[in-house]
């Protein structure tokens, strides 16, 4: 059995395509709850850069966004400083991204994502990280 990522850098670095990337930061926000839960150290689980997976297949641009996004987020909600290469504003989608992407939900989705989200041009539903 494989060990879950403890790095948003270990998620990108063990994605090699779209739905490794959706398995590997699931199984990231699990560890992260984990660790919050045991009041282990958290910065030290978002603050590594990952590597850019744009480029690397066809979504690549929207899990760099969502990983940092993803970092801010959790930095926020957890009263930590969000690393430096999160709020690079080169990361952030040149085109709003909408998940779900049906046109009926699209004014939840941009009045109900999470700031973080919203930076990075993501439009998600904002319990998109509950389990964090």
């Amino acid at each position: 059995m494989s060990q879950r990522p403890r790095t948003l850098l270990a998620v990108a670095i063990e994605s090699s395509r779209y739905a490794d990337f959706g398995r590997n930061l699931k199984d990231f926000l699990h560890a992260f709850a984990e660790a919050r839960q045991r009041s282990d150290p958290l910065e030290p689980m978002l603050a590594p850069a990952p590597p850019r997976l744009a480029g690397l297949f066809p979504e690549g641009a929207i899990c760099d966004a969502f990983l940092a996004a993803t970092a801010d987020y959790l930095a926020r909600r957890n009263r930590i400083p969000t690393p430096d290469w999160a709020l690079s504003t080169s990361i952030a989608l040149d085109q709003p991204w909408f998940s779900p992407d049906l046109p009926s939900v699209r004014a939840m989705l941009l009045r109900d994502s999470p700031s973080a989200f919203k930076d990075k041009n993501l439009f998600v539903l904002d319990s998109i990280l509950d389990v964090a």
